[in-house]
């Protein structure tokens, strides 16, 4: 399939907005029968870019004001987020998502997003996303094996 990437997005500072980070970062931690690299990207849409560079395969983690009930999952593939003009769901995802979108012939991607419940200058996650967070990161494993089986 090429080289894999699991990259996770958000600002830990903002409470759930750190959602993506501390589900990459907990994921890294689990074996994998394909290669994947997980990447902590933060908000430095530039540093996220040069890491995705040479993949084939791309899934961002991220806080996404989908409509759903704080905890749920939604799954986007990259090119219909452009397509659908739904780029104003992430508040990291314009740059990240066009630049992923002018590659669509040479990378597939797919966001997978995560209904946050609070977002605020604070530090961690607010108290429905962490009594959800084992199904949540269930849930985001499962998701992530289900697409790169899906190419």
């Amino acid at each position: 399939m090429g080289k894999i990437i699991v990259l996770g997005i958000g600002n830990r500072l903002m409470m759930d907005d750190g959602i993506g980070l501390y589900l990459v970062e907990e994921l890294s931690k689990l074996n994998r029968s394909l290669p994947v690299s997980f990447i902590i990207g933060e908000s430095d849409i530039d540093y996220c870019m040069e890491e995705m560079m040479g993949s084939t395969f791309a899934i961002i983690v991220d806080a996404v004001f989908s409509g759903n009930k704080p905890g749920e999952l939604a799954v986007y593939s990259i090119a219909d987020l452009h397509e659908q003009h739904t780029l104003d769901i992430s508040a990291h995802n314009f740059h990240l998502f066009q630049s992923l979108f002018q590659q669509r012939d040479t990378m597939k991607g797919y966001l997978i997003g995560i209904d946050p419940h609070e977002v605020r200058f604070h530090i961690g996650l607010s108290s429905i996303l962490k009594e959800k967070w084992e199904t949540i990161l269930q849930e985001v494993s499962q998701t992530i094996d289900r697409l790169i089986a899906k190419g």
